[in-house]
């Protein structure tokens, strides 16, 4: 842990209230900075590694035989997308290779004005039909890589129809209460433990409720709940959530020319790619943010060590991520 403390050591985080985790060797650590309600213990929005929950769920979902990857979304919907091409798959939306906008029909203009405090807010149930109705493909679905905060949204939804309960009521149900993770929901957790967020430029930022959308980035959690979760990835993980955990690691696509795409996960592979992104093993990633919240988590397969970033300021956590990552032994 050494070279970790020497890490965070150099790195200026200027006031902001941040909470790192480092499991490495066995050994667990965490460490705060700033004004926090709780300390370590307090509460953040993850934003979009909300995303491998979602894929965790699915993968989970396909283990019990309630849904399979290959399921047109329509399937769980209780509308209809529009196809361009072929019916979009359940395990399209999972790697980013719906075809699907990053946002809704209608709700750019919407959330650079508006809605800009919190975007999201008024996709409930009847608006979020309209959107399903409404948002056309932007090209077949499985041509390329194009990250949707939609399509990912989409899922989460699917999936919680066709378990019959809501998105947060799956997520206590078959991930945080299985795991133990009382702090993990889209409800924030009983108590003032949740971190006040601030803009890019320091301004109060009020928490986004991703309504319909929550399984795109609308979870909230702490360092050492989500440390907990990333324990599913280690070699010696067992149980289901742990077989559903290893088939998001699989790499499906092509991300781009440094990285592979699993379900949800971003994976970057030992050896490879230029300097700036080669590290020694695999690393499994995912990073997000929210109008006053940044997060960064990694997991090494081959090892299980596994860190953590959450961040109170919405200002991207992801090189302090991913040095962190390269002092992994």
């Amino acid at each position: 842990m050494e070279q970790i403390e020497e890490i965070l050591g150099e790195t200026r985080l200027r006031g902001r209230p941040t909470v790192v985790g480092v499991r490495s060797g066995g050994t667990t650590r965490l460490w705060s900075h700033g004004e926090l309600p709780d300390g370590e213990s307090s509460i953040f929005e993850i934003g979009s590694v909300t995303k491998v929950v979602t894929s965790l769920l699915l993968a989970d979902l396909v283990r019990t035989g309630e849904v399979g990857y290959d399921d047109p979304v329509a399937a769980h919907l209780p509308v209809a997308p529009p196809v361009v091409g072929r019916p979009i798959t359940l395990v399209d939306l999972a790697t980013h290779h719906s075809g699907l906008p990053r946002l809704p029909a209608g709700m750019l203009l919407a959330g650079l004005t508006r809605d800009r405090g919190n975007p999201y807010a008024r996709l409930d149930d009847e608006r979020m039909e309209q959107a399903i109705r409404e948002t056309r493909p932007k090209r077949p679905p499985g041509e390329r890589f194009a990250y949707s905060n939609y399509g990912a949204g989409l899922l989460g939804y699917a999936l919680a129809h066709a378990a019959g309960t809501s998105y947060d009521a799956l997520v206590a149900d078959r991930v945080a209460g299985p795991l133990g993770l009382a702090d993990t929901g889209v409800a924030t957790p009983a108590g003032h433990r949740l971190v006040e967020g601030r803009s890019r430029w320091g301004r109060r930022a009020q928490r986004w409720d991703l309504a319909s959308l929550a399984g795109a980035g609308g979870l909230v959690s702490t360092a050492a709940d989500l440390l907990a979760l990333l324990a599913l990835w280690a070699p010696d993980a067992t149980g289901s959530l742990a077989e559903a955990a290893a088939e998001t690691a699989v790499p499906r696509h092509r991300a781009n020319a440094v990285m592979g795409v699993g379900l949800a996960w971003l994976r970057i592979a030992g050896g490879e790619g230029p300097a700036r992104f080669r590290f020694a093993h695999d690393v499994l990633w995912h990073d997000g943010g929210t109008g006053g919240h940044r997060s960064f988590v990694a997991v090494l397969p081959e090892t299980g060590d596994a860190v953590v970033v959450l961040s109170a300021r919405a200002r991207s956590v992801d090189g302090l991520g991913l040095s962190l990552v390269r002092a992994l032994r």
